[in-house]
């Protein structure tokens, strides 16, 4: 399945701990609606270096404007954890593994 453009997702809040690493709080998105089973991976945008692109499943999304201290972060470690929020509730919780590609 070919990638859609991305949705874009300039409204987020960003949690980080030493423990735990980048946590990303954003608004439901379907990018995320793949299951379990399908992988979710993010990269730097190649358009801009403060920009995170994410894909699962054909889906695609871009975080706009993301901290260089968060994104260098979460490159590190290799993992970003998006919580998705509705009504100021978590509805899902997405781990988003570093593709180098």
């Amino acid at each position: 399945m070919a990638t859609q453009n991305p949705e874009i997702i300039s409204r987020y809040d960003v949690m980080f701990a030493a423990r735990t690493g980048v946590t990303i709080l954003i608004d439901k998105t379907p990018t995320f609606d793949c299951g379990v089973e399908v992988p979710v991976q993010f990269r730097i945008s190649p358009d801009n270096p403060r920009d995170v692109l994410i894909t699962a499943d054909g889906k695609s999304a871009l975080l706009k404007d993301l901290r260089k201290d968060y994104l260098d972060e979460a490159v590190e470690r290799g993992v970003i954890m998006f919580y998705e929020m509705k009504d100021d509730e978590v509805v899902r919780c997405t781990p988003c593994s570093y593709s180098k590609k």
